[in-house]
């Protein structure tokens, strides 16, 4: 299992080359985005996605950090969650319908796991979170694993290799 993290600096001056790149249901896809933001977390998420060589991937974004986790065995799910937020847990754990939890970093847990549980459309066998700056990353899986290091991913090699 691997996982990939990139900046949206890395594509945002040359959008349009990048954007070339993409599968045509990607390219669909991105029509229907009209903020800059969001355009950008979607194209470097899915070449990165369509461009690791593995069979199952997961995609998430947070400013403009996207992550994506890949593995060549079994479904995969990812969030990311800036914890420098302040956010009022116990209010949002009712809207989430869930026992609020004891602090604010267990909150960061149990929200980052369901929405990577979302992703992977399944109950995990095994979870485990990275710490990277102010974010927490959760990565499940329908397999075992070991805790995997942030990979920068370079973008500008997808760019590259298209040209040759």
């Amino acid at each position: 299992m691997q996982i990939f993290i990139a900046n949206i600096d890395s594509i945002s001056k040359n959008t349009d080359a990048y954007s070339e790149l993409l599968l045509s249901k990607h390219k669909t896809r991105l029509s229907k985005f009209h903020d800059q933001t969001r355009k950008l977390q979607f194209i470097l998420g899915h070449l990165i996605a369509d461009n690791c060589g593995a069979t199952y991937t997961s995609i998430t974004h947070k400013d403009k950090l996207v992550v994506v986790v890949a593995a060549a065995d079994a479904p995969v799910g990812i969030d990311i969650e800036n914890t420098s937020i302040k956010r009022d847990f116990v209010a949002a754990s009712e809207l989430m319908n869930i026992t609020p939890p004891k602090s604010l970093e267990d909150f960061y847990k149990l929200f980052t796991k369901s929405e990577a549980v979302y992703k992977l459309g399944q109950n995990p066998k095994c979870t485990k979170f990275i710490s990277y700056e102010e974010y927490l990353i959760c990565i499940v899986a329908t397999c075992d694993f070991d805790t995997p290091s942030l990979q920068d991913y370079d973008i500008n090699s997808i760019l590259t290799a298209k040209k040759e």
